[in-house]
């Protein structure tokens, strides 16, 4: 009887490369995209099929053209990205699945005549992936959440976090997003069913706005132009439109998509905010008219694997997906 080789023998060759040994792998699987302005923006990605699961970040100086070989400048990153925020137009942050928060900027490189992406600072105080990640108004904070049922509010300047709320929730947190014009309150959401309202000024911090049995919340969003009005999506598909001075009403219920909502983007134009960008686990885009019942006014459906990422400019939404593709959507009029 032949004596039986072990199937693994390769795994110790792989697990001491370094980086220049490794194959080159596209990262095809666009996690989400920021617009700062018309000269500024950043999409990302993941690796998700490959042995490595690592990402990169590309910041491109024109919102003309997404191809990635038009980007400005680009780096790698020692795992995945799913999340990140401007702190100013050539300064963010990103969320790893390492856990890893990360300050990245643009770097003039001494004697040339020329600009990089090079981390500016980085933690690790996440003990699973840093899944969702939101900017206060003076920049100068920030709030985090994970797999680790764990939310943080961090010194972006020392990149230390001024509060830690371990087991804030009791499933992965799925979203937080911060009022825009305080820098201490914001709201959490949760696959255990809750939705949360901060004020880290208070002794006693959360209290529960919104609980949905049997299902998970999976994204939430902060109208930019109201300090009231919230937006919560649920992996039945369905979105929450609530105001945040009476949580014992809801405004507005619809079952919008068949699968778990990702994304939710309120339009920043105030005369356009009762837009509401979202997608969930497929392919489709819909914007719906918050103040006509989720009437959609656009619906699309050209990418062909999962929209990740959305993001508004001057009344366009921009749109990335895991199919490599970044799109650009103009609302017209309404859908007859």
């Amino acid at each position: 009887m032949d004596t039986l080789i072990a199937p693994n023998l390769n795994v110790e060759m792989y697990r001491n490369m370094t980086p220049a040994d490794r194959p080159p792998y596209p990262d095809k699987h666009l996690q989400f995209i920021l617009v700062y302005n018309e000269s500024s923006a950043i999409l990302s990605a993941s690796n998700l099929v490959d042995r490595y699961w690592s990402g990169t970040v590309w910041y491109y100086n024109d919102i003309s053209d997404f191809n990635r070989d038009k980007a400005f400048v680009a780096t790698k990153t020692e795992s995945g990205v799913c999340t990140g925020a401007y702190l100013e137009r050539d300064k963010f942050a990103i969320g790893e699945d390492s856990g890893l928060l990360q300050i990245l900027g643009l770097v003039e490189m001494p004697d040339a005549d020329q600009q990089e992406l090079q981390c500016l600072g980085y933690a690790c105080q996440h003990d699973d992936s840093l899944s969702t990640l939101s900017v206060f108004s003076d920049r100068a904070h920030l709030v985090t959440g994970g797999m680790d049922c764990c939310i943080k509010v961090w010194d972006v300047e020392n990149l230390v976090s001024t509060h830690s709320f371990h087991y804030s929730h009791i499933d992965v947190v799925t979203g937080v997003d911060v009022q825009q014009r305080d820098n201490s309150i914001f709201i959490s959401s949760s696959l255990d069913s809750c939705a949360l309202m901060w004020d880290i000024r208070k002794s006693k911090p959360a209290h529960c706005i919104l609980e949905k049995d049997g299902y998970g919340l999976t994204a939430v969003s902060w109208n930019p132009t109201s300090d009231n009005i919230i937006a919560i999506g649920a992996d039945d598909g369905s979105i929450t439109l609530m105001d945040i001075r009476n949580t014992d009403s809801i405004l507005l219920e619809s079952l919008v998509f068949s699968r778990p909502i990702h994304k939710l983007v309120f339009n920043p134009n105030p005369e356009r905010s009762e837009q509401i960008a979202c997608c969930c686990d497929d392919v489709v885009i819909k914007i719906l008219e918050t103040n006509k019942n989720y009437n959609a006014i656009y619906e699309d459906d050209r990418h062909t694997d999962f929209v990740r990422g959305l993001a508004w400019y001057n009344d366009e939404l921009l749109s990335c997906s895991w199919d490599d593709m970044v799109l650009k959507h103009t609302i017209k009029s309404p859908m007859t």
